[in-house]
């Protein structure tokens, strides 16, 4: 792939991020400093930079669309599974005895 297409797609992505913290950061209800939202920031650019670049070479790694689409659910889908999101077990509180 060449170095064109993949540098296209930077400013693009990092106009996306910006507007989703403008949009979303005041919605959840961040703490405002500069610090957080510049991370905020960066998460979010980085999350777009790594599953447009995945989209990009598992479309240039497969033979045929299809089968691009298909590898493309199976990673997204275990990415899905494994980011760090864990629901606790509930806490049970009974009396003793």
């Amino acid at each position: 792939m060449k170095t064109e297409v993949v540098l296209i797609e930077v400013p693009y992505l990092l106009s996306q991020a910006i507007v989703f913290v403008i949009i979303t950061y005041p919605m959840v209800g961040y703490y405002w400093s500069t610090y957080k939202v510049f991370w905020y920031f960066y998460a979010m650019f980085s999350t777009l930079l790594y599953f447009t670049y995945l989209a990009m070479l598992i479309g240039a790694i497969t033979p045929s669309l299809p089968v691009a689409s298909m590898l493309q659910a199976l990673f997204y889908m275990i990415f899905y599974l494994f980011t760090g999101l864990l629901i606790p077990k509930p806490v049970r509180y009974f009396a003793l005895g």
